[in-house]
């Protein structure tokens, strides 16, 4: 089901020059296998009130 997700994103905005997501570490297997590539000089930063 995800990967249809992923696939759905993508067609959509197919037009775009970069898609970003922000993903968990044990998930990036998962971005990886659809096509995404972790960035080697980037991380992901955030403010927030909320927390998983």
């Amino acid at each position: 089901m995800g990967k249809i997700l992923v696939d759905k994103v993508h067609e959509i905005y197919k037009d775009y020059l970069r898609i970003v997501v922000v993903a968990y570490n044990e998930k990036l297997a998962f971005y990886e296998h659809c096509g995404f590539k972790k960035a080697d000089d980037a991380s992901a930063m955030f403010i927030t009130s909320l927390w998983t």
